[in-house]
């Protein structure tokens, strides 16, 4: 999970989202803005249905194709991740400014469980500077069967930031639309 972005993060968010949107031909609109002030506040992996749900529930108007059609421009210029986790729905998750992280996904109650690895970015640098290639961003995401479904009593390393099975994301239609880059995290 994201930890609350300082004042200045946001600003400095909200600049980088604007200078794309200008350097693209597009606005910056009330709504994006709204938009923007959601995602950069949300710690936790979203679906846009959701989003929507949680400004309408706030008293926030943003017309559902704005977030349809937002989404993917805050993922092109670094600020969210778009992230499968093994179904059809693209789930987002706020990155500006937070430290390179991977995901397990349990197959069977869908928990998440966010983890830092030093290796995976050694690993990642030395397989791209094999290849003369220089990364930008990179998934890697372990699928299986966590513990507690398989019925094993284990206490959590102190480094894992899991979503608990009742605050996953619901199941629903999501867009799959976007490219995934991502300038601020380095991932």
């Amino acid at each position: 999970m994201a930890k609350p972005l300082r004042d200045d993060e946001i600003r400095t968010a909200e600049t980088i989202f604007r200078e794309y949107l200008r350097d693209h031909g597009l606005k910056y609109t009330p709504e994006r803005a709204t938009l923007l002030q959601e995602v950069l506040s949300n710690p936790e992996h979203f679906e846009a249905e959701q989003l929507l749900i949680s400004l309408r529930q706030a008293g926030k108007r943003v017309a559902k194709a704005t977030i349809y059609r937002t989404l993917p421009l805050l993922v092109d210029c670094g600020i969210i991740n778009q992230v499968q986790f093994g179904d059809t729905m693209a789930r987002y998750e706020q990155n500006f400014g937070r430290p390179a992280h991977d995901h397990m996904v349990c197959r069977r109650c869908r928990r998440i469980v966010e983890f830092d690895s030093s290796e995976v970015l050694r690993l990642r640098d030395e397989i791209s500077r094999r290849h003369h290639f220089e990364p930008t961003s990179h998934r890697f995401q372990i699928s299986g069967v966590c513990a507690q479904c398989r019925g094993i009593d284990v206490a959590p390393p102190t480094e894992e930031r899991a979503t608990p099975p009742d605050k996953r994301p619901a199941r629903g239609k999501a867009s799959n639309k976007g490219r995934r880059r991502s300038k601020a995290s380095g991932r």
